[in-house]
């Protein structure tokens, strides 16, 4: 288990609930679903017993769907693909590259909002999935579970007001048996397109 990794994760989730403003709701909050798509970039950083951590490039996309709880919560899903490079050789080893298909959940902690008058708004993203991956260049396939805390800011785009771009800071932290540390982290920008966003009715 990616005890480090862990820690390093609930630390930065206390962090970030701890600083988390509280918010009032929007005069005239959206309502119903977003759909959209995040493409990320960064790195992933992993160890083991016998030898030291190494980073390797990683690339990730994703669909999502999420809906408003009410407040400031709210529920996605999402299902994306991700792609880790090999690590350098340096000293020797290096630790393989590796692909897969990716489903997870998630809450979403941000004020509404505002139909009538939107304007940026920070949020945070805490939640769970499940990874299934092949080593690159082979048919070795796994499993694995994984947590991911990202806050983000979100930006509604100008005129139709139906779409918003958004820049991410996601963190993950992997939990592979074969490994005993394996965390992500870099940046993810992602368009959300709101269905039911109607300026006149709010909902």
């Amino acid at each position: 288990m990616a005890k480090p990794g862990l820690l390093s994760f609930l630390m930065l989730f206390a962090a970030l609930s701890a600083s988390f403003p509280a918010m009032a709701g929007a005069a005239s909050p959206i309502r119903g679903p977003a759909l959209g798509v995040g493409f990320g970039a960064g790195a992933a950083v992993s160890g083991s017993p016998y030898w030291p951590s190494k980073a390797q490039s990683r690339l990730a996309i994703r669909l999502m769907q999420e809906n408003r709880l009410g407040g400031i919560w709210g529920l996605g899903f999402s299902l994306g693909y991700h792609l880790a490079e090999d690590s350098n050789a340096a000293a020797g080893f290096l630790y393989r590259g590796h692909n897969g298909l990716e489903a997870g959940t998630y809450l979403l902690l941000r004020p509404p909002l505002d139909a009538e008058r939107p304007t940026a708004r920070w949020g945070m993203a805490v939640g769970g999935s499940a990874n299934f991956d092949v080593y690159n260049r082979t048919d070795l396939l796994f499993f694995y579970p994984s947590l991911t805390v990202e806050p983000y800011v979100e930006l509604p785009t100008e005129g139709p007001p139906r779409h918003t771009f958004s820049f991410g800071f996601p963190f993950r932290v992997d939990f592979r048996r074969d490994l005993s540390s394996a965390v992500c982290f870099g940046l993810e920008l992602s368009w959300r397109w709101y269905p039911r966003w109607k300026k006149k009715e709010g909902a």
